[in-house]
């Protein structure tokens, strides 16, 4: 990965990179169902050790790319399913 054999890494070097590098897409969405857009986009940045504002900042922009602004502060239930499909992938933000 970018240069480095990862095949004999131990698992929490490995979670390191999942956590710094890859960002996922699940098929089912595994979205809180009773967490706002913003929170499920900030929660992985979160786990990462990103500050509040720079969590909300990077949540707000990349709702902003995939058509979700305005709409940070809705529960999946209240997104369309073609909105809720959207959602960017927060691990690479």
């Amino acid at each position: 990965m970018n240069g480095s054999d990862v095949s004999r890494l131990g698992k929490d070097e490995l979670a390191v990179i999942r956590n710094q590098h890859i960002g996922f897409v699940f098929q089912g969405f595994n979205l809180l169902p009773r967490t706002s857009a913003l929170e499920n986009v900030e929660l992985p940045m979160l786990y990462k050790g990103l500050s509040k504002p720079e969590r909300k900042r990077r949540a707000a922009e990349a709702l902003e790319k995939v058509g979700l602004a305005g709409r940070e502060h809705h529960q999946p239930h209240q997104l369309s399913g073609g909105s809720s499909s959207g959602w960017p992938s927060p691990g690479r933000w």
